[in-house]
C-alpha cells in the first residue's frame, strides 16, 4: 500500500503491552482503502510459514544457492533487533524496563531478543495471533473531518458483527507488586570509540516506580514535578548531577515515563567513571532531601505550567497521530482518556492543592522519591569482550539448533532456502489491493497568501494563519563571509549561544525568562541548495521562536537581550555544555546509521552535501569529540565570541512571521523595536555561495564502528529541483525502491530497510539499514540499471511510484509552517506546481533516459560516492575502481585534533 496510497503516515509498531497500526491520509477514498487493508491484515492475515521465515528468522545457507556454504541465522526482525542493540543506551533502556517491572509482560524484550528469537516457532505466532488479535481485544481510533458514522459502520459490518465477544482478561496487565527494599543491578555493553573520555563510559540509572497510570491527575502532577526536577539549568538534578561534571549529561531514559501500567520516574547519567557510581547515588539522595527542604521557586513553577499551555495550543501537521500516541498507553489499561485531555482542569486541581498545602509538591517528592522502596539502581559499563561474547552466544545457539536436526532436516534447510527464494522472486499480485489513481490527485498546490514587508531595513515575510493564538518567528542570518575555521564551529555556537547568559541575566535567569515567555530561542544550522544550480547554495543560521500572542513583546525583548548583550565568558558553563553536546551526539548514531551513511556518501559528490556533513554528519560528531577532549577550551570560547560578533546583527538578516489575524497589527508594530535595537545596517539578506568541483573520480569511505550490522549508501549527483529531469529521477527513486531494492535488500538480503531517494540537492542516494550484508548490497545498488533495462515496466507501477512521491509533495502543512518553503528554500507556489505537473507527466521513456544517464555503470562525468558504517571490512579495498578509504575512529579523532 505504500505505493498505492497518498498516506501521510503508515506504519505498524510494537510496544511492551500493545501493538498499534496507525495510518493517516487527507483523501477520503484513500482512507477507505487503507481502512479495509489494515483491518484485513490485522484480523485476517495469512501468516504463512514462508512469511515467518523471511520476516522472523530461519536457518539458511550463507549463499542460499550453495549447499557447501555454512548455515547461519537469517531474518528481517532477527537483524533488526541486532541493530537495535548496537546502541548502548538502548541496552540500558531495555534492561531498566525488564528489571524494574519484572513480573509480567515488561520483563521480556517486546521487539525480541536476538538470542531468543530463534526459539520462536511458526505455531507460536499463530497461537499468539488467535489469542490476542480479536475485535473484542481491540480499540479503534479516528481523528479528522471524515464522517465517523461510515467508519463505524464499516468496522461493525465487516468485523464486529461477524465476531463473538471473547474473554479478554488475559490481556490485562496487573500492577507490579511493590518491593520492600531497593534493588541493584549491573549490565555490560560494548566500548564506544565515539565517546570523548574513554575513562568515563559508565552510565547509571536510578528509577522509582510511581503511580498507576489510571490515576490521571497524579500522572499529570508527577509530570510537572519531573519538569521541575530535570528540565534546564534551574532544575535540581541538573544543578547537582550535570553541572558537577560527575557525568557528561543526562542519559536518554531520563524523565517521567507514563507508558506502562505503572509509571516510573527515572534519572539517568551518562559519561560517568565507574568508581563514581556510589557518589552519584549519594548526590541523588542529597538532592531529594534539599528539594523537600527548600521546595520550588514560584517563577520556576509558572515557567513549567506556561510550557504546558504553549504545548497544548501548538498545532502540528500530524496532531491526530500525536494525540493517538499520547492516549494509547492509558486507554490500553482502560483509563479515562477524556479526563486525560482536560489539561486546564488538571492544572486548576494542582494549583488548588498547592494553595491548600504549600508543601504539596515536596510531599510528592517525599512519597515517590525519598520513601519509595521500589527503587532500582542500574549501572552499565563497557566490556572489551562484549561483542565476542554475544557472537559466541549466537554461535552456540546456532550449533545447538544444528545438532538438533537430523540429516534429512539439514538437507531440508537447503531446500527450504530455495523454496523461499523462489517465493521472493515471484511478482506479487498487487491488483488484489485497492489503489488511488493519478486522477485522484488534487489539481493545484495549496496556496497561501504571503506579504513581504520591510521593517527597519530587514525583509519580513508575513503569513496570516489560524495559529491558535501563537506567533511564530523565524530569521536567517547569512554566514557566507564567516572564516572557514569558524564555520566548522557554527553548530556548537548554535547549541550554546542562548544558554550562556547575558549582561543583565545569568544563564539560569535567562533560561527561566525564555521558559516563562516562549517556546525557546533556537539557533539551527541552515544550508540550503539553490533550486536551479547544484553548485549554488545559501549558508547561514536559522533562528526561531514562538510564543503566545500575549507574550510577543517579551519575546522581542529576549531576542534583543541575546543579540546585543550575550556574554560568552563563563568557561565552566561552556565546558559543561560542550561535554553535554558531545555526549548527546553519540547517542543515536546506530539508530540513525543509514542517515549518517547517506550524509557521508552525499558529501563525496556535492559541495552542498559536504558542508552539511561538516556541520551535522559523522565529521561533526568526531570534531565535537576532539573538542570535548581538549584540556583548555579557552581558544574555542574565544572563537564563539568571534562568531557572535559576526552574526548577531541585522546586516545579513531576513525574517518571517506566521500569526493569527487578531493581533497582527500589534505584533508587526512591536517587531520594529527588536530590529531597531540591532547593530549594523541591513544589507544583502540573501547571499548565494558558489562552489566549483570538477573532480569526477569515484570515492568511498568506510567508517569503522563496533556494530553487528551495516549501514550502506551510494550517492550520484544529478540535477537541481527546477530541471525537468528532477521529477523523473524522483519518480525513479520510488520505483526502484518498490520493485527492486525492497525485494532484494530486505526480503532476500535480510536488512531491516533499504531503498533509494532523491535529495533536495539533486543527489540520487541508495541506502540500507541494519543490514547483515555490505559488499553484496553495493552490488545490488550497482545492478539497478541492469534490472530496469530488462524489467517489463507497467504503467500501473509508474503511477504507483508517482503516488509515493505525491505523499511527500502534497503532505499537510501546519499553520506555523505555511509559506516556509518560500522563506527557507526560495520555492514559490508556482515552482511547486510546475514540479507537480512534471511529476504527473513523467513517462516510461523519461525514466529509462535518466536511468541510462545516471545509473548505468561506467558513465563518464558522473560523480559517485559510497559510504559504509559498520564493522571493519577490508575486502572493500579489493574494489579498486571505487577508491575506498577505511577510517578507524581514533585516526579520525587525531586528525581533528591536529586541525
Amino acid at each position: 500500500m505504500l505505493r498505492r496510497s497518498l498516506a501521510t503516515f503508515m506504519n505498524a509498531m510494537t510496544g511492551p503491552d500493545y501493538t498499534i497500526y496507525p495510518f493517516s491520509t487527507q483523501n477520503l477514498k484513500d482512507f477507505r482503502n487503507l481502512q479495509s487493508v489494515y483491518l484485513d491484515s490485522v484480523f485476517k492475515p495469512n501468516l504463512r510459514e514462508l512469511d515467518f521465515w523471511q520476516e522472523g528468522w530461519r536457518l539458511e545457507h550463507a549463499n542460499v544457492k550453495d549447499k557447501n556454504t555454512p548455515i547461519v541465522f537469517k531474518g528481517v526482525v532477527f537483524n533488526e533487533m541486532k541493530g537495535v542493540f548496537n546502541e548502548n543506551q538502548a541496552i540500558l533502556a531495555e534492561k531498566l524496563l525488564n528489571l524494574i517491572l519484572p513480573s509480567h509482560t515488561y520483563a521480556v524484550i517486546s521487539g525480541g531478543d536476538p538470542l531468543v528469537i530463534p526459539n520462536l516457532r511458526h505455531c507460536d505466532l499463530l497461537n499468539f495471533h488467535s489469542t490476542y488479535y480479536h475485535p473484542s481485544n481491540a480499540r479503534f481510533y479516528s481523528y479528522g473531518n471524515f464522517p465517523l458514522e461510515k467508519h463505524l459502520k464499516f468496522i461493525n459490518d465487516r468485523y464486529l458483527f461477524l465476531s463473538d465477544r471473547i474473554d479478554t482478561s488475559r490481556s490485562e496487565v496487573p500492577s507490579e507488586k511493590r518491593w520492600d527494599k531497593p534493588r541493584y543491578e549491573h549490565v555490560s555493553c560494548r566500548p564506544d570509540p565515539m565517546i570523548a573520555d574513554p575513562n568515563k563510559q559508565g552510565s547509571i540509572v536510578i528509577g522509582h516506580l510511581c503511580n498507576d497510570i489510571n490515576d490521571v491527575q497524579r500522572t499529570f502532577e508527577i509530570y510537572v514535578l519531573s519538569q521541575l526536577l530535570l528540565k534546564g539549568p534551574n532544575s535540581a538534578f541538573y544543578k547537582s548531577l550535570v553541572e558537577s561534571n560527575i557525568g557528561t549529561g543526562f542519559g536518554p531514559v531520563t524523565g517521567y515515563d507514563a507508558q506502562c501500567k505503572d509509571t516510573m520516574f527515572v534519572v539517568s547519567l551518562q559519561g560517568v567513571k565507574p568508581e563514581d557510581f556510589r557518589k552519584v547515588e549519594q548526590i541523588f539522595d542529597e538532592t531529594v532531601e534539599k528539594v523537600i527542604k527548600e521546595g520550588f521557586e514560584k517563577n520556576h513553577i509558572e515557567a513549567v505550567l506556561h510550557g504546558i499551555e504553549l504545548h497544548t495550543k501548538h498545532q502540528t501537521s500530524n496532531f491526530g497521530l500525536h494525540l493517538l500516541f499520547n492516549i494509547t498507553p492509558l486507554w490500553n489499561h482502560n483509563g479515562d482518556i477524556i479526563q486525560s485531555l482536560r489539561i486546564n482542569e488538571a492544572v486548576k486541581r494542582l494549583m488548588n492543592e498547592m494553595k491548600q498545602n504549600s508543601q504539596y509538591l515536596q510531599d510528592l517528592v517525599k512519597k515517590y522519591l525519598m520513601n519509595n522502596t521500589h527503587r532500582l539502581t542500574l549501572t552499565m559499563t563497557p566490556d572489551e569482550k562484549y561483542d565476542a561474547e554475544i557472537a559466541a552466544a549466537e554461535q552456540e545457539l546456532l550449533s545447538k539448533k544444528l545438532k538438533e536436526l537430523s540429516k534429512e532436516e539439514l538437507d531440508n534447510v537447503y531446500k527450504e532456502g530455495l523454496t523461499l527464494l523462489a517465493e521472493q522472486e515471484k511478482k506479487d499480485d498487487a491488483e488484489v489491493l485497492p489503489t488511488l489513481r493519478i486522477e485522484d490527485l488534487k489539481e493545484d498546490v495549496e496556496r497561501y497568501k504571503l506579504v513581504d514587508l520591510d521593517i527597519s531595513g530587514v525583509p519580513l515575510q508575513v503569513s496570516v494563519q489560524p495559529t491558535n493564538g501563537i506567533c511564530y518567528y523565524r530569521g536567517i542570518l547569512n554566514t557566507q563571509k564567516l572564516p572557514h575555521e569558524l564555520k566548522n564551529l557554527l553548530p556548537l555556537f548554535n547549541n550554546i549561544v542562548s544558554k550562556m547568559g547575558t549582561q543583565y541575566y545569568d544563564y539560569r535567569n535567562f533560561d527561566q525568562m525564555i521558559q516563562l515567555k516562549t517556546g525557546g530561542l533556537n539557533f539551527v544550522n541552515h544550508v540550503v541548495e539553490h533550486k536551479s544550480n547544484t553548485m549554488h547554495y545559501e549558508e547561514g543560521i536559522l533562528i526561531e521562536s514562538y510564543c503566545l500572542d500575549r507574550n510577543v513583546n517579551d519575546m522581542w525583548k529576549l531576542w534583543t537581550e541575546l543579540f546585543n548583550n550575550v556574554q560568552l565568558d563563563d568557561l565552566q558553563r561552556f565546558d559543561t555544555l560542550v561535554k553535554m553536546n558531545a555526549a548527546h551526539l553519540v547517542n543515536g548514531i546506530a539508530d540513525q546509521g543509514h542517515v549518517y551513511a547517506m550524509s557521508t556518501a552525499n558529501s563525496l559528490v556535492s559541495p552542498v552535501a559536504k558542508l552539511k556533513e561538516d556541520i551535522s554528519g559523522l565529521q561533526y560528531v568526531g570534531r565535537m569529540k576532539s573538542i570535548a577532549q581538549l584540556q583548555d577550551l579557552t581558544p574555542i570560547l574565544h572563537q564563539m565570541k568571534d562568531i557572535a560578533k559576526y552574526v548577531l546583527n541585522k546586516e545579513h538578516l531576513r525574517s518571517a512571521i506566521n500569526l493569527s489575524n487578531e493581533h497582527k497589527n500589534d505584533i508587526l508594530e512591536s517587531v520594529n523595536s527588536f530590529y531597531e535595537s540591532l547593530k549594523g545596517t541591513a544589507q544583502k539578506p540573501y547571499i548565494v555561495t558558489s562552489a566549483n568541483d570538477n573532480n569526477v573520480e569515484e570515492t568511498s569511505i568506510h567508517h569503522v564502528l563496533p556494530y553487528t550490522v551495516n549501514y550502506s549508501s551510494k550517492a550520484i549527483l544529478t540535477v537541481p529541483y527546477t530541471n525537468p529531469e528532477y521529477a523523473a529521477l524522483r519518480v525513479l527513486s520510488k520505483l526502484i525502491t518498490s520493485i527492486y531494492l525492497h525485494p532484494e535488500v530486505r526480503e532476500k538480503g535480510g536488512a531491516y530497510g533499504g531503498g533509494a531517494t532523491l535529495t533536495s540537492a539533486g543527489i540520487f542516494t541508495f541506502y540500507s539499514y541494519r543490514d547483515p550484508n555490505s559488499i553484496k548490497t553495493f552490488d545490488t545498488f550497482d545492478r539497478s540499471y541492469e534490472f530496469l533495462k530488462n524489467y517489463k515496466l507497467s504503467q500501473r507501477e509508474i503511477d504507483e511510484a508517482k503516488l509515493g512521491v505525491f505523499q511527500q509533495v502534497d503532505a499537510p502543512t501546519s499553520p506555523s509552517n505555511r509559506g516556509m518553503l518560500k522563506f527557507t528554500h526560495n520555492l514559490t507556489d508556482d515552482d511547486i506546481q510546475a514540479h507537480r505537473e512534471q511529476l504527473k507527466h513523467v513517462s516510461k521513456e523519461q525514466l529509462m533516459e535518466v536511468s541510462e544517464k545516471y545509473l548505468r555503470p561506467g558513465q563518464k562525468n558522473i560523480k559517485i560516492g559510497r559510504a559504509l558504517i559498520g564493522p571493519n571490512n577490508s575486502a572493500l579495498l579489493d574494489r579498486k575502481l571505487e577508491n575506498w578509504t577505511i577510517l578507524e575512529q581514533e585516526e579520525e579523532t587525531q586528525a581533528e585534533i591536529a586541525k
